[in-house]
């Protein structure tokens, strides 16, 4: 078997050319992108007996960074979303009356807490007797 040459060409123009080792042992031939430190592993070259095969390796740090920036993203939403479900204090007017005492006006109506009443009821809009106006 004899040894092969593979060429890449660079956005640039240039060529180089790798030389993938023939021979009974398996041999594994990174291929990068990138130049010094920002240079990343796109996958190998794996050569044996049968011939070389390309293999695609994965990008963890690039996974990583999208997973965070995913996650942020989600996060700045749900803060947001929170934020305006969540209702405000709506109180037009504080006063302070004779005695100590302290009028709100303006506020929403508050909530009876007796036990709650059937849904019939709350359908047809039924009164109890003893509540009606006469």
């Amino acid at each position: 078997m004899t040894a092969m040459t593979a060429r890449t060409t660079p956005a640039n123009g240039s060529t180089s050319a790798v030389r993938l080792p023939a021979g009974p042992a398996p041999a594994v031939v990174p291929v990068t992108r990138g130049i010094g430190g920002r240079a990343r592993t796109i996958g190998v070259v794996l050569v044996d007996p049968a011939g070389p095969r390309w293999q695609r390796t994965l990008d963890v740090e690039r996974l990583a960074t999208v997973a965070t920036a995913t996650a942020g993203l989600v996060a700045a939403v749900g803060c947001i979303a929170a934020a305006a479900r969540r209702p405000t204090a709506r109180v037009d007017r504080l006063t302070m009356g004779p005695g100590g005492w302290v009028s709100f006006k303006g506020g929403e109506k508050p909530r009876p807490r007796g036990a709650r009443r059937p849904w019939w009821a709350v359908l047809l809009r039924a009164r109890p007797l003893d509540r009606l106006d006469r």
